[in-house]
């Protein structure tokens, strides 16, 4: 008995300490920490992936093909939710080149990805061009 006093003693020592999270909502608490939160999830790190494989593809696929030889998916990353997907493109040669080739297919690249993907609404794509390394300039 005494030990069980002891310890009830000691859980009414801390509770009457104040704390920084006191009359905070642990549910307000865990969204707040999940929007400041720079780190995509992994439902949408597995999202990026499975569109730069679908990307990729379909990037072969395109009439203008053999002027995107060479070209690869870089990264793809939300930009600034899994809604909208910033898509960076690795080219052997003229950048500017390519990123005019990829936005005038980027309507049939979307439909590719939409078609891909298990969601609702296809994100929308934005494409950037840098430089392979390794190339004459």
């Amino acid at each position: 008995m005494s030990s069980r006093k002891r310890k009830m003693d000691d859980l009414r020592a801390i509770c009457a300490e104040l704390h920084p999270d006191d009359g905070v909502d642990p549910r307000e608490d865990k969204r707040a920490r999940a929007k400041t939160d720079d780190k995509p999830d992994r439902k949408t790190r597995q999202l990026c992936k499975q569109v730069a494989q679908t990307l990729q593809l379909a990037l072969s696929a395109l009439p203008d093909a053999d002027r995107l030889a060479g070209v690869t998916i870089w990264a793809v990353n939300p930009a600034p939710n899994a809604g909208h997907l910033c898509v960076v493109l690795a080219a052997p040669r003229d950048e500017r080149e390519v990123l005019a080739l990829v936005r005038r297919h980027s309507t049939r690249l979307r439909a590719e990805v939409a078609a891909a993907i298990t969601r609702r609404r296809a994100p929308e794509l934005s494409f950037d061009v840098i430089a392979k390394g390794g190339h004459d300039g």
